[in-house]
């Protein structure tokens, strides 16, 4: 029985049911939504990335491009093309900054504005390019600018007028009693008080101090003289000698009147109407050398 019963034992087997083919299709397309929908928002995402980062980078550039401008404005310098037409002052502030833009190794106008620049404000007699005495290591020697000497030219306008003033009285007090003798005798008065005829040699001194006069003072009006001053290349003291302006420069060898050494103007002039004497000038004074200048200084080598 128990052999039976074993034998007719019938065993049963579990399977899992199977899925709907709807559903299964439902939950692919499902899956296929999702993963879509997930790559389009990370593009966006990317897309905005992109945007921020190209607007930050667009400040940046814009920002960096108006620094370089205001840098640049700040920095520019309004060249003066007709320097004639400028004046003094708006000439002044121009050769201050382009020196500096100079010195910072970034110059802002060429070698040659920059000369005509710096010769016109000599001219001008202008203090920005006075340069106090030095050297030239090529040329061996010492040296210091030159410029008009206003006060000098007006000296010496003031004293030929009054040459002209005392040679006006000689004429006046001598030939007057000329006068009045001829007058006496064209008139018939024979009085012990009628003065008599004289060599009028007063006056003639007189007329000569006047044609004297006229001459010196119409060449200083008209600019043929020209008084320049400068420092004294050995002792720094002030210097000056009347130079002669016709041949457009002029080299007057002269000697301080200080130290006594011995010096040469040497000048170059430029007619300018507005001017007070229709011309103006600049130049330097050169130091003449002397054998001491070489000399070894002895009692300075026993001291070393």
């Amino acid at each position: 029985m128990t052999l039976g019963a074993r034998a007719t034992t019938t065993t049963t087997t579990t399977t899992r049911p199977r899925r709907r083919a709807g559903v299964a299709t439902r939950t692919t397309r499902t899956r296929t939504r999702t993963t879509r929908k997930g790559a389009k928002r990370r593009l966006e995402r990317d897309a905005d990335a992109r945007c921020v980062a190209r607007e930050a980078n667009g400040r940046d550039a814009d920002g960096e491009a108006n620094a370089d401008a205001e840098a640049e404005a700040s920095s520019s310098i309004a060249v003066i093309e007709n320097l004639d037409a400028a004046t003094q002052e708006e000439l002044e502030t121009l050769y201050v900054a382009c020196k500096e833009k100079y010195f910072t190794g970034a110059p802002a106008v060429s070698d040659e504005y920059f000369d005509a620049l710096e010769a016109k404000l000599s001219y001008a007699g202008s203090g920005v390019v006075k340069k106090y005495p030095r050297c030239s290591v090529r040329g061996k020697a010492v040296y210091s600018d030159c410029v008009v000497d206003e006060a000098q030219m007006r000296a010496l306008q003031t004293s030929y007028l009054a040459i002209l003033a005392l040679g006006t009285l000689f004429a006046l007090v001598d030939f007057g009693d000329d006068l009045r003798a001829v007058f006496s005798v064209v008139l018939g008065d024979h009085g012990p008080n009628v003065p008599q005829f004289r060599v009028p040699i007063v006056g003639l001194v007189g007329l000569g101090l006047i044609s004297r006069g006229l001459e010196k003072l119409n060449a200083a009006s008209t600019g043929e003289t020209l008084a320049m001053t400068g420092e004294c290349p050995a002792c720094h003291e002030d210097v000056y000698a009347f130079l002669p302006v016709r041949r457009g420069q002029a080299r007057e060898r002269t000697e301080c009147h200080v130290c006594g050494r011995k010096i040469v103007f040497e000048t170059q002039f430029e007619r300018r109407e507005t001017s007070p004497w229709r011309v103006t000038g600049k130049g330097r004074i050169y130091l003449v050398s002397e054998i001491a200048d070489f000399s070894v200084d002895k009692s300075a080598d026993d001291d070393a």
